[in-house]
């Protein structure tokens, strides 16, 4: 009979583990000094190895040749395990005997002696779905077995096994199997099998597997059934029914240049097809992803050697700051398009909000151009740069005067107007136009937009405008309360701009030393 991939090669010694190291080392060490404790829990993703090691561990206690870190695979015992035939090896599913009677059967089976081996060993499969009732009858058979039961609990859930339980076994946590490692050992299957397998298309294999070795050898028997001849990355993608990688380029490529119309045919030719839309939202998050790092500069990527060599070129032109907030707005988007009854519509949307985003200005510049009434070139309108011409020709009804200037200031710029308006009163010594004002954060407001008040009065008065200020200085006398200070700070039309243009609050007022 067929025997699948996963199952043929699964490993029969601790050295035959692939990617657990830090567990199978623990183990054997602690196997050959004799110290064995009587009850494990084995956490980790799926298809890791956790069933396997457990398997592993009840060949070394009750190996034939005796107790050894290196079972001989050839005993009667060794080969009643292998072939999940030995009568003192029970594995439980744990699924399928969740309840309290269940628990009570195999408490009653750990109190007689082995029939062959050397201990009991019971191997209860996804442990975490056993009842909170049936938990809590295993407790103290798990606390004090007897001398000849070894239990294994192996788990996908380590969260949902109560920590009663946890607390009286040994913990091994099961990793993710890197890339690399899962491409090297799916290469000697594929030798093993006769398969011809480009090596780009066992990564493409890899990098779906998300760390699981078990998935990783099902990907590539499905693969080798539907491959005729040499297997290549665009077999693998057929197979899978993954979008090809030119089709994400092209989608990469087309929302980097924001090119919208491109962008949408793609998303129509991908759904048309019917490819998995989550499929390709998770890919393209991952391309983005790709492209951060790699501009951060980290070069250890499990990705071909074309594919990173793509990535590199497309995201030269975009800023850092661009792409990290691309990945930001797919990642707080997940859930809109995960729960969406329109998955397309809901995709094109998002990717249009990427292409629609403005370019982001550094938050310095912003603040410094907006206290100095600069606006930065991203933002500026591009018919106001500039453009006096305004203030030049006013209306006739508007005399030509410093109170002609405000009024006339109240519609065409009110920032402006807010600033200046509160100064209480008005000295001209010539062209010096100094502002008394009652404050001294108003005074400070005043002479950072100095500048843009003496360009505008010039072209409003027809003459060189300088600016002067000077605080009341009755006002300097008693101390401001902080109430009166957040009061003052919040009616700051500078501050109200920022508060604006950042979506902000003020935190804390304090004042100027």
């Amino acid at each position: 009979m067929y025997q699948v991939i996963a199952r043929k090669f699964r490993p029969q010694c601790f050295e035959d583990v692939i990617g657990q190291g830090h567990v199978t080392t623990v183990i054997k060490n602690a196997i050959d000094q004799g110290k064995i404790p009587h009850a494990f829990v084995f956490s980790g993703p799926r298809g890791v190895g956790k069933t396997t090691v457990a398997r592993i561990l009840a060949k070394a206690l009750n190996c034939g040749q005796g107790l050894s870190s290196s079972p001989c695979n050839v005993c009667g015992i060794c080969q009643d395990i292998t072939a999940s035939r030995a009568v003192d090896v029970f594995e439980i599913d744990a699924a399928s005997h969740t309840g309290v009677d269940n628990i009570r059967d195999l408490i009653e089976n750990s109190r007689y002696a082995p029939s062959i081996a050397r201990y009991k060993t019971f191997i209860i499969d996804e442990a975490h779905m056993l009842s909170r009732s049936a938990f809590n009858a295993l407790l103290k058979t798990l606390e004090e077995p007897p001398a000849h039961v070894v239990f294994i609990l192996a788990t996908t859930e380590l969260g949902k096994i109560p920590l009663t339980v946890v607390s009286r076994c040994q913990r091994y946590d099961f990793r993710r199997i890197g890339v690399p490692e899962i491409v090297r050992q799916l290469a000697c299957v594929a030798d093993a099998e006769g398969v011809d397998i480009a090596e780009d298309a066992l990564m493409l294999i890899a990098l779906q597997a998300d760390g699981s070795m078990r998935d990783a050898q099902g990907m590539l028997e499905r693969v080798a059934a539907a491959g005729v001849g040499g297997i290549t990355p665009q077999t693998v993608e057929a197979a899978l029914g993954l979008v090809g990688r030119s089709t994400l380029h092209d989608l990469l490529t087309a929302l980097l240049n924001k090119d919208a119309p491109s962008m949408l045919a793609i998303i129509d030719e991908v759904y048309r097809y019917g490819y998995d839309l989550s499929q390709l939202y998770r890919a393209l998050i991952e391309e983005f992803r790709n492209v951060l790092v790699l501009k951060s500069g980290y070069e250890d990527l499990a990705v071909p050697r074309e594919e990173k060599a793509f990535l590199k070129d497309i995201g030269a032109g975009v800023a850092l700051h661009d792409i990290h907030r691309y990945v930001s707005v797919l990642i707080r988007s997940e859930e809109d398009f995960k729960y969406a009854g329109l998955p397309k519509i809901t995709l094109e949307v998002i990717l249009l909000r990427i292409i629609a985003a403005p370019d982001l200005v550094d938050i310095q510049q912003l603040i410094q151009g907006t206290a100095g009434r600069g606006v930065p070139q991203a933002l500026a309108p591009k018919h106001a740069e500039n453009d006096l011409a305004a203030y030049q020709r006013p209306p006739s009804t508007i005399p030509r005067s410093w109170e002609g200037f405000i009024a006339y200031l109240r519609d065409h710029d009110q920032l402006l107007h807010a600033i200046i308006s509160k100064a209480g009163r008005v000295r001209e010594e010539g062209n010096r136009i100094v502002l008394e004002v009652p404050s001294a954060f108003l005074a400070e407001q005043v002479q950072q937009g100095r500048k843009e008040i003496e360009k505008k009065a010039a072209a409003f008065l027809q003459r060189e405008v300088s600016l002067g200020v000077e605080v009341l200085a009755d006002t300097t006398a008693p101390s401001i309360k902080p109430s009166e200070l957040r009061a003052q700070a919040l009616k700051s039309p500078l501050v109200k701009e920022l508060i604006t243009e950042f979506n902000g609050q003020v935190k804390d007022v304090r004042p100027k030393e």
